[in-house]
């Protein structure tokens, strides 16, 4: 069982940047054997000036060019052709499906028994063990569901939804093995073209296209259903919300601590737009020092502040109450 890995970090330049100066927190809450960056050729100047200024000490970091995985240029045709007017959708929003499959693909040039892929918004914000203490990987688990992610899986596969929660985290760790088995078994189906991209957007079709394929709800579905007894379930604990209360750019160690109290991860959407009135009940000392992190925000939640908050969400938005 080999417990160091590779973290594997799809990212453009310009969410590297807003980033930087914190990715070095994965090497002290992660155990990983380096940390790789795939994106765009322009990434890799942004990367190594950021070794050179020393934003990630002396680990091991390095930069992969997505095209060398897979070309976005052989994902756009196949994309294209799914769009229609009833589904609304720009030619970019193929870069929402190409970042999954590069995650994917990464598996093909990995020698390594595991691989994590981790959010590049998302901040561990403790120690975090990728495998138990019997030395099995972890498959974490949250709260979500999106049922387009399981007509595509159906599609694919002829299952669908295998457990309550989902495997939708803001990280998934991969095995490098059973990923290319995965790969082989979408590329056998009879879906159009060759590669497993373009089976799996021919697999989501234009009427689901919008939103239509999760890589960790299928890699987790799959290996539920072909490997049952290759990893051990552990719930999930993160902050998905954060840059409303604090933005990347100016959050402090004590921020983290903190939310540390109570969630494993914190993430930081870039849509998000941090509120200064926020931030001071965030920063508020008495709260801190009477509130639990997740007391905390329940009480914004229900404060009404983001809207109608009933049964563990806002009504009509995406926000979710803390699992």
């Amino acid at each position: 069982m080999n417990s160091s890995f590779p973290c594997v970090i799809p990212t453009i330049t310009k969410d590297f940047l807003r980033m930087q100066m914190n990715y070095k927190r994965l090497f002290d809450h992660l155990q990983i054997s380096e940390m790789v960056f795939v994106g765009p050729p322009d990434l890799e100047v942004n990367v190594k000036k950021a070794q050179n200024d020393g934003l990630f000490d002396d680990y091991p970091v390095k930069y992969v060019n997505e095209n060398s995985l897979i070309n976005i240029e052989s994902v756009r045709p196949v994309f294209n052709s799914l769009i229609s007017p009833e589904n609304n959708l720009k030619p970019t929003a193929v870069n929402w499906y190409y970042q999954q499959f590069l995650k994917l693909a990464y598996s093909l040039v990995c020698d390594c028994e595991y691989y994590l892929c981790w959010d590049s918004d998302t901040l561990p914000l403790r120690k975090v063990d990728m495998f138990s203490p019997e030395g099995k990987p972890y498959l974490d688990i949250k709260p979500e569901f999106n049922n387009t992610y399981f007509i595509t899986i159906e599609n694919l596969f002829g299952f669908s939804k295998i457990i309550e929660k989902s495997f939708v985290a803001e990280h998934m760790l991969f095995n490098t093995a059973l990923m290319k088995e995965m790969i082989g078994e979408i590329e056998n189906t009879s879906f159009e073209g060759t590669k497993f991209y373009e089976k799996i957007l021919h697999a989501v079709g234009s009427q689901n296209l919008n939103q239509g394929f999760s890589e960790f709800e299928t890699y987790g579905s799959w290996v539920g259903m072909r490997h049952s007894s290759a990893y051990k379930l552990r719930d999930w604990r993160s902050f998905r919300n954060t840059n409303f209360f604090v933005d990347i750019s100016e959050v402090t160690q004590a921020d983290l601590d903190w939310l540390s109290i109570d969630y494993d991860a914190a993430t930081f959407e870039k849509y998000q737009e941090t509120n200064a009135e926020l931030t001071e009940l965030f920063r508020n000392p008495r709260y801190r020092e009477k509130l639990t992190p997740r007391q905390f925000y329940t009480s914004v939640l229900e404060s009404g502040i983001f809207g109608e908050y009933t049964n563990g969400s806002i009504a009509g938005d995406d926000f979710t109450a803390p699992a």
